[in-house]
């Protein structure tokens, strides 16, 4: 089964770095196979015959961690539910982005936050992924510090672009 790895805050200024290289070495320890990273962004995609994303990601945060000495939080997701995440994408304004979430919120905290008024912003999205359409993503006060306080799991973001680099 083909997976793709997203490592949550990873080479962003001077803190959290790893080497792709170093990322593809400590998959395939990990008994995976098929490893390809893309960009220098904590993006990596794999086969494996495990069938919990969970216990991937787990694993993955473990062996950074014991490894590496890195602390970071990944997020593992079968590339289909990926592709079903792009093929659902609807039209936002602005710079837009796909919030991957690393685990279901509460049904009252997802409908709480969206609907929210996060103006300028445009957030659309379900228990799996949030869709923004950023007006100046630069000065926005929605940060994934924000969502995850809000909706109590983690996330990270992506570019619909870069998910489909690691779907293809």
């Amino acid at each position: 089964m083909r997976w793709i790895l997203l490592l949550r805050a990873v080479n962003l200024g001077p803190t959290n770095k790893v080497a792709m290289k170093d990322l593809k070495a400590l998959l395939e320890g990990l008994g995976h196979t098929e490893v390809k990273t893309y960009l220098n962004s904590g993006n990596a995609t794999f086969e494996s015959s495990s069938r919990s994303a969970k216990a991937l990601a787990e694993a993955v945060e473990k062996a950074l961690a014991d490894q590496l000495d890195l602390h970071v939080r990944a997020c593992v997701r079968r590339d289909a539910e990926l592709a079903k995440a792009l093929e659902e994408l609807p039209d936002l304004p602005g710079y837009v982005a796909i919030t991957v979430l690393f685990d279901r919120p509460g049904s009252g905290a997802l409908r709480a936050f969206l609907d929210s008024d996060w103006s300028p912003e445009v957030v659309q999205g379900n228990e799996q992924v949030l869709y923004i359409g950023f007006q100046d993503a630069a000065k926005t006060k929605l940060t994934n510090v924000k969502i995850e306080k809000a909706l109590g799991v983690s996330c990270t973001a992506r570019t619909p672009s870069t998910l489909r680099r690691l779907l293809s």
